[in-house]
């Protein structure tokens, strides 16, 4: 039988389609994510309510048992993974002798280049009780899945003692026990061991990782002691463990205490009283003053009107004089001039003469009277620029009074007392 040659092309390219569609695989498909926690598969830990629990490094090493694997299967080849974590942190591998993994190894953000093949693998450990989220995006699509710590073992203790507790008094103390990274560690009695007074045993510590106890201060003043410890071994990369706390008590003396306050409140009212009479006391130092200026600035406003009436009427006596001195100059020339009418030459030279000495007098008298006003003028500028500094010290001290009242007036709202206007 015969097959012609565009047949069997055709028969050959179907069946290499048909072969690439059988072994290939879709380059959008999902990828398949396994969770598992040393060997045991997790399979709620989609939701935020039932996350993956792990124990946090509390060694300083990341194990199997603080992480959770995720194993990635039908990833696209050639595509990348990436994660992000929050309140976690991501490492590539666990922990062993020859690569140790530390608690401080993780990062929160990752890419893993999937290559030729079609899988990817990391682990997720966290420090925190708290939820923390792992988001892995692949192929476009985005899965999340949460994550959550068990406190590690008790690390480090915390409790402020009562400073100065007075005598024969019953005070309740709280102690917070929390793991090597701040984490609360609930299950845990610290022991207490006091001198020179009495405590109750202390509680298993609560899910806050707060224990109690009850301490009673003796009855007289002294000095007493207190320790609280818990058990705790320092571990190898982290700050040594804070397993105990000693102070020393100063127990003080209530009614003594009570008198030392009384006494400071009335040495403060006494204070106050002093303060006031104080400010009392410049006030009406301040008041004097206020009236001293002011009745220095009447006395020499009333000074400087005496000393320019004088002056005005100086003035006007001197245009006077000079007036009646040209009248009477003129009348003589009047005169002259009809006695010696015969004279004609000789008095006109006279009359000359006597013109031009009238005028030099006339010059002499108009420059002194210009010097006489000119200096009545500078008198009065003086007297106003007196006038001037007198009335800004008046002005200075009226502000310095009003600010004295203003500041006697805020202390006197302060201590609850009288104001004044």
């Amino acid at each position: 039988m015969s097959v012609s040659r565009k047949s069997l092309i055709s028969s050959l390219l179907a069946g290499g389609l048909l072969l690439s569609l059988i072994g290939a695989s879709p380059a959008n498909a999902n990828p398949v994510i396994a969770l598992s926690i040393n060997g045991v598969a997790i399979t709620t830990a989609s939701v935020s309510t039932t996350p993956a629990s792990v124990t946090v490094p509390s060694d300083n090493s990341v194990d199997a048992i603080d992480a959770v694997r995720f194993s990635l299967s039908n990833v696209g080849t050639g595509t990348t993974v990436t994660v992000a974590a929050t309140n976690s942190f991501i490492v590539s591998s666990l922990s062993t002798t020859l690569n140790p993994v530390r608690s401080n190894s993780g990062v929160t953000s990752a890419n893993y280049n999937v290559g030729t093949g079609t899988t990817s693998e990391f682990f997720a450990y966290t420090r925190s009780t708290g939820l923390g989220t792992i988001t892995i995006t692949n192929g476009g699509s985005t899965f999340t899945f949460y994550i959550r710590g068990t406190a590690g073992p008790a690390y480090t203790i915390a409790y402020t003692p009562n400073a100065k507790p007075f005598t024969s008094t019953l005070v309740k103390q709280s102690v917070k026990i929390t793991d090597v990274f701040g984490n609360a560690v609930a299950g845990v009695s610290p022991t207490v061991t006091p001198i020179n007074l009495t405590s109750t045993a202390a509680t298993s510590s609560n899910a806050d990782g707060i224990s109690e106890f009850t301490l009673t201060y003796p009855s007289t003043a002294g000095q007493a002691a207190l320790s609280v410890s818990i058990p705790a071994v320092d571990v190898l990369g982290f700050d040594p463990a804070v397993k105990t706390i000693s102070t020393f008590i100063d127990v003080t003396d209530a009614n003594g205490e009570i008198a030392k306050a009384t006494a400071a409140v009335a040495a403060e009212k006494a204070a106050l009283v002093a303060e006031k009479a104080a400010r009392a006391a410049d006030k009406v130092a301040a008041d004097a003053a206020v009236a001293a200026e002011k009745a220095a600035l009447a006395t020499a406003t009333a000074a400087r009107a005496t000393d320019k009436i004088a002056a005005d009427s100086a003035l006007a006596a001197a245009a006077t004089a000079r007036t009646a001195e040209k009248a009477a100059s003129d009348a003589a020339l009047a005169a002259e001039k009809g006695a010696r009418a015969t004279e004609k030459i000789a008095a006109d030279k006279a009359l000359a003469d006597e013109k031009a000495a009238r005028a030099a007098d006339k010059a002499a008298a108009d420059k002194a009277l210009a010097d006489e006003k000119a200096a009545r003028a500078a008198d009065k500028a003086a007297n106003d620029k007196a006038l001037a500094t007198l009335t800004a010290r008046v002005t200075a001290l009226t502000k310095q009074v009003t600010d004295l009242k203003a500041l006697y007036n805020k202390l006197a709202v302060r201590f609850k007392q009288k104001t004044i206007n």
